[in-house]
This record gives structure tokens, C-alpha cells and sequence, in this order.
């Protein structure tokens, strides 16, 4: 079954449509190092939650790929009114250079696992499921929609300045046509999220994965560890289902596969 916009007649899902063409390019503000000193100290939401939502579409619109027998279920949530994501961040308050976040829902057992660095290389430790994706603009965008065949499903979408500012070295300008892009490795279900701060320039900011561990079983599995085979901290965050490390974002399921 394809899905896409094509099957929602009624809806504009901007995700996955196309690029009408590329957007005149506005330089970005001038770097300021207190940027850097101010990342550590800041929250998860205030770095990522404006773009909630948005990523959250683009989850919702992969998910029955990457997770056939979610399909219907994420379909019929989407029909439900005030229903939303929850977004938390694992190490608030640590002062932590690398940020790692959680958007999801409990009720459909579906998650995304984000992690970002404020600086343009992140030298880790990283786990396994940091994808580095190409995130040109020639990247195969392919016809619109999401097709099951797909190896790889990307999508970009407009976002104001304002929404993208706080993962970059240089806030935009405020006219500037700031854009997003998600893409997503299907056979792995884990990707990146880009940014072009209005100069058409794609910046790699955030790495992330799609887990549903409601579907790999119930119950904590026997295997757990107290010690992330990542980085080494104790400082496994638990979940139904699911173990993340807050400092790293190392991922263990319930059915004992790891995404290191």
C-alpha cells in the first residue's frame, strides 16, 4: 500500500513533496562564542522543541514503512484531536555538549532517539545507528510520496528562523528561508535531520532513530547493563520496553538487539 499525500486528499503534507525550486540565499548572522557556552547549559526543548512537531510528522509519515503493523494505528492517532508527541530530554541540566533527546508516544509504543552537537563535527563515542546519510540537495528525493520499495525516504520542509536558530554556531537571518530535511535509512530506521540556514547550504545537525519497542516483547529484558558498552557511564535512562544512555544515546531494546 503507497502512502503519501496522494492518499490523503484533504491533507497538505509538505514533507514529501517535491522541491519547487531552490531559495535565494541570505547570509546568516555572524558567529557568537557564547553560543558554545550557552549550549551545555541549555535544555533539550529549547533546543529542539520548536521543530517537534514537524519531526513528528515526518515520523508519522515513515512509520508504516519502517513499522508495517503501525501503519493503522499511527493513521488513526493522527485523526485524534490534541494529541501530540512528548519530547523529553535525558540529560538536562548536566551541562552536556552532546544533547540527547526523546520524541514520542507511550500510547503507540513508537520513538525517536535525537542526538546533536552544537559544533559541525561530532568525534563521539557515537552509536551504531548515527547514520551519516549525504544530505546534499541531490540526494534522490524520488516522486512524491513514500514508497514501500523505498531504501532511503527523505523529505524537506520550510520552518521559520526562529525554529532553527538554536541548533546552529550563527543565528539566521530573520527574512532568511529556512528549510529542514529528514532522511531516513529504512533497512536500519535511522537517519539525520539538516538544516539550510537560508544560504543553501545543508549542515548536518541532528542524528536520530525510530524504535518501537512495545512490539519486541514485554517486560525488562535479561541482559541488561549497568555500564553503556558506548561511552562507559552509568547513566542508562529506562523505559517500557527500551534502555537509552542519556550521555551517548546508545540503544537497547527488550528483544536484546542493540543499536550500538
Amino acid at each position: 500500500m503507497r502512502r503519501g499525500p496522494r492518499d490523503f486528499p484533504s491533507e497538505t503534507r509538505r514533507w514529501f513533496a517535491p522541491p519547487e525550486q531552490s531559495p535565494p540565499r541570505q547570509l546568516a548572522a555572524r558567529w557568537a562564542p557564547s553560543r558554545i557556552t550557552g549550549w551545555a547549559d541549555a535544555r533539550f526543548d529549547e533546543i529542539a522543541g520548536a521543530l517537534r512537531g514537524v519531526l513528528w510528522r515526518f515520523v508519522e509519515g515513515v512509520a508504516g514503512t519502517l513499522y508495517p503493523s503501525l501503519g493503522p494505528a499511527v493513521a488513526a492517532a493522527g485523526r485524534v484531536a490534541k494529541w501530540g508527541p512528548v519530547l523529553l530530554g535525558l540529560n538536562d541540566g548536566r551541562a552536556a555538549d552532546v544533547k540527547i533527546g526523546l520524541i514520542g508516544s507511550e500510547h503507540l509504543g513508537l520513538w525517536t532517539v535525537l542526538r546533536t552537537r552544537l559544533g559541525q563535527s561530532d568525534f563521539g563515542p557515537r552509536p551504531g545507528w548515527c547514520v551519516d546519510l549525504p544530505v546534499g540537495p541531490n540526494g534522490g528525493f524520488g516522486a512524491e510520496g513514500i514508497r514501500d520499495s523505498a531504501r532511503i525516504i527523505s523529505g524537506i520542509e520550510t520552518v521559520k528562523p526562529t525554529d532553527v536558530a538554536p541548533l546552529l554556531l550563527a543565528v539566521p537571518h530573520p527574512g532568511a528561508t529556512t528549510r529542514l530535511l529528514a532522511r531516513v535509512d529504512v533497512r536500519r530506521r535511522s537517519g539525520v535531520v539538516a538544516v539550510d540556514a537560508g544560504d543553501g547550504y545543508w549542515l548536518r545537525r541532528l542524528f536520530f532513530t525510530v524504535a518501537s519497542p512495545a512490539h519486541c516483547g514485554a517486560g525488562h529484558h535479561e541482559t541488561f547493563r549497568v555500564v553503556c558498552p558506548v561511552c562507559g557511564r552509568r547513566r542508562l535512562a529506562q523505559f517500557r520496553g527500551f534502555d537509552v544512555c542519556s550521555d551517548c544515546g546508545w540503544l537497547h531494546t527488550s528483544s536484546g538487539q542493540d543499536r550500538l
